[in-house]
């Protein structure tokens, strides 16, 4: 049982103005708006996820090029990509809470953007290396800023939806910018008499790089132009004797069992599923011989396959779940992260090229059901007023993996002889962090559900 201060535990006061729900009635208008600003923040998702995976497709081509190690292509990919995100998210997820979210997230798309076209034309590794923390700092306040506006457009009834909508969509985004990625690399590679003649000779690599940064100025503008929601959320409730931006520490420090736990199961799922979406570009090609576009393609289908299955799956255990005496929504994604490691374990030994898409898939479906239900699960988890910067961790602990997964295997691959000590390295890390995922999310269940009993006694009307 988790206990905390005064200041932590005593209620919030609501603003002046402020409603947790939509009132009876409201206009259709209104509801479109919403479901509008859901697809807005959806498509400029997509966009971060579409430059993310061409950053992983390229590796192979930059060390073909420009020579790299397989350290820096992980440097390059995780830690580049790492460095800012886990230095702004907080500070991002702050200004998200006292001022317009719109607006953030609208210079974050123009910075992506420009260092996109920025890494284009680079040639040593130092300054593919600023081009990507360039991306990571555009992209540090995504997460926390559109799971902090979901609570914000919809009401409780329909948040799930939403959430379960824009992780799906999200997921649907890395297998469909991996498939793209891929087939617009191997157009480049196979259609050259295509391209102008001031192209002739220039790497494929850095025209996908600009034709990915071209659409930036399109998605700044429909963010820039995105109607807000009128609940008031924008508006910071206080604790007695306190501003809400002191307010964290207190809170995290006591309920520092539950947030340890559940974003230590989302940092550990993290590591692996971004070990294959990473590597396999790179393992696969060494393993069996195939092209990395074929790749592309192939994995892209996998992950688009996982994120089929996996988005249904949910809500298949919720209904039986609750069939069975009303399972909350963490202990039905404990079931699904536990089943994870199972194809997880084949990996080592597979002989084909399609083996390892297999795998990718059933692994990915089971990462995909648990970690749907852990947006709705953090939303609960966190107080209104500090909505933004509690799940500014989610972009920290995604951040890490990002960073940690991509190192850890570089460096292990180096110690395996043989064109499959990729795939062994992938599967070495992958594995028990599967394994530390499931159990975290075990032990998460007990001190979650006090701290969700202790937010919901202190501003009820945040659930209605």
């Amino acid at each position: 049982m988790e206990s905390g201060t005064d200041v932590a535990t005593a209620p919030l006061s609501a603003p002046s103005g402020f409603r947790a729900d939509r009132p009876e009635g409201e206009s259709r208008r209104a509801v479109t708006l919403a479901w509008y600003g859901l697809a807005v923040l959806l498509m400029t998702t997509l966009f971060a996820l579409v430059v993310r995976q061409m950053l992983s497709l390229i590796g192979p081509s930059l060390q073909a090029s420009l020579g790299f190690t397989d350290l820096q292509i992980g440097m390059l990919q995780g830690l580049g990509m790492a460095i800012f995100a886990c230095v702004a998210s907080y500070p991002m997820g702050w200004l998200a809470d006292r001022y317009g979210r719109r607006l953030l997230l609208a210079i974050g798309v123009g910075i992506w953007s420009l260092a996109t076209l920025f890494c284009a034309f680079q040639d040593s590794f130092g300054g593919l290396f600023a081009g990507t923390v360039g991306i990571a700092i555009g992209e540090a306040g995504l997460a926390p800023i559109v799971y902090a506006m979901i609570p914000d457009l919809f009401p409780e009834r329909k948040r799930n939806t939403a959430n379960l909508i824009f992780y799906a969509g999200s997921l649907f985004g890395a297998g469909i910018g991996m498939a793209l990625g891929g087939a617009m690399l191997e157009w480049l590679a196979t259609s050259p008499a295509v391209l102008p003649a001031s192209l002739a000779g220039v790497d494929s690599w850095r025209i996908a790089m600009v034709a990915i940064a071209l659409p930036g100025p399109l998605f700044f503008l429909l963010v820039a132009t995105m109607p807000l929601a009128r609940h008031g959320a924008s508006s910071t409730p206080t604790y007695p004797g306190g501003d809400a931006a002191h307010a964290f520490l207190p809170y995290a420090k006591a309920h520092w069992r539950a947030l340890t736990t559940v974003f230590g199961s989302m940092f550990a799922m993290g590591v692996a599923m971004t070990s294959g979406l990473i590597w396999f570009p790179i393992a696969l090609p060494r393993a069996f011989g195939i092209d990395p576009a074929t790749v592309g393609v192939g994995l892209g289908t996998a992950v688009t396959a996982a994120t089929l299955i996996g988005v249904f799956l949910p809500g298949i255990g919720l209904k039986l779940g609750k069939r069975a005496g009303g399972l909350p929504p963490i202990k039905v994604a404990a079931f699904f992260v536990w089943l994870a490691p199972l194809p997880a374990l084949f990996l080592p030994f597979v002989t084909s090229p399609f083996q390892a898409y297999s795998v990718a898939a059933l692994q990915g479906a089971m990462g995909v059901a648990g970690s749907a239900l852990m947006p709705g699960v953090i939303q609960d988890l966190a107080l209104p007023a500090l909505r933004s910067r509690i799940l500014s961790l989610l972009g920290i602990v995604n951040a890490l993996a990002l960073a940690a997964s991509p190192l850890a295997i570089g460096l292990i691959s180096g110690l395996i002889i043989g064109p499959r000590g990729m795939l062994y390295s992938i599967a070495i890390v992958s594995i028990p962090a599967l394994i530390a995922s499931a159990i975290l999310i075990s032990l998460a269940q007990r001190p979650y559900a006090a701290t969700v009993r202790i937010v919901r006694s202190q501003f009820p009307k945040a659930e209605a």
